[in-house]
This record gives structure tokens, C-alpha cells and sequence, in this order.
């Protein structure tokens, strides 16, 4: 992919720019032997929370969501990619994750997590609550994200 293709992708907003380097990394991540990390689902009226379990030295990504959420660190210390870089955070940090946002991290421990989603029809499904709340990875991201050399930034 050219990089005028990737600009227009862009300039669509297909893909915001902010996005295609996480999804670089996914794509060289997926080239690893992947990492369990379990994950609980909580239901109760109205509401839905996914907490995951995050070992030590895991380097992930996170999904694109269609709407703001919280985001609660319970355990654990991590670095994570932000609008102004990246910021350690453990324990007790909590903040809204903005709609349409994607991030990636590191588990510098082992680490818990959990979201917490607007749940108004009370689905208890968690592919169902997945595919209502993430946005999938665009087909040209993913694209964009698989073959960098085409665009002369190898």
C-alpha cells in the first residue's frame, strides 16, 4: 500500500493515523506464540464488566470501542500508550476510554483489568456484548499493517 493510499485512508477516516502503528504492532505480535490472558465476565442490571487477567512482560493491544467505557487497573502495573505518549499506571488508576480510541501496552506485572460497558438490553452473550461494543479492525488497516514495506517505511 502506497503511502497516498494510506493518506487517503486516512484522510477518510477509515483508519485515523493515531491507529496505524498499533496495528503494525498487532501484526508483528500475531507472528509470536500467543499469551493466555483469562478473562471474566460480570453481568448485572444494566451493566456489563469484562475484567482480564494480564501476565507479566505481555505486550498487547487493545480493541477499538464504539462507545466510552471505564477502565479500572484492580492489580498490577502497566504502561500504556496515551494521546500524549505513554504513562505508567497501576492499582486504583481509573479513566474513561473515549470512544474510537486504540491503545497498546505492557504488563511490567501481572495485571487485572476490567471495563465496565453500558449493558441496556442486558445481553449476558460475550461475543454478542463484544460485536455490540468494538469496532472490527478495518480491511485496510490490516492491510496497511501487513505489508509496511510497500509503503517505504521499512
Amino acid at each position: 500500500m502506497s503511502d497516498v493510499a494510506v493518506q487517503e485512508l486516512v484522510q477518510q477516516a477509515i483508519v485515523p493515523a493515531e491507529h496505524l502503528p498499533i496495528y503494525r504492532l498487532e501484526d508483528e505480535l500475531l507472528k509470536l506464540p500467543q499469551v493466555d490472558m483469562p478473562v471474566e465476565h460480570t453481568f448485572c442490571n444494566g451493566l456489563y464488566a469484562r475484567t482480564m487477567h494480564i501476565p507479566a512482560g505481555t505486550v498487547l493491544t487493545g480493541a477499538v470501542h464504539k462507545d466510552e467505557s471505564f477502565f479500572l487497573v484492580r492489580k498490577g502495573n502497566l504502561i500504556v500508550t496515551t494521546d500524549d505518549g505513554t504513562a505508567q499506571i497501576g492499582p486504583g488508576f481509573m479513566s474513561i476510554t473515549q470512544a474510537n480510541t486504540k491503545r497498546a501496552g505492557v504488563a511490567m506485572t501481572d495485571v487485572e483489568v476490567t471495563t465496565f460497558h453500558a449493558n441496556p438490553t442486558n445481553e449476558t452473550d460475550p461475543q454478542a456484548i463484544w460485536d455490540m461494543y468494538t469496532v472490527p479492525a478495518p480491511a485496510p488497516a490490516i492491510e496497511a499493517a501487513q505489508y509496511p514495506h510497500l509503503e517505504g517505511k521499512t
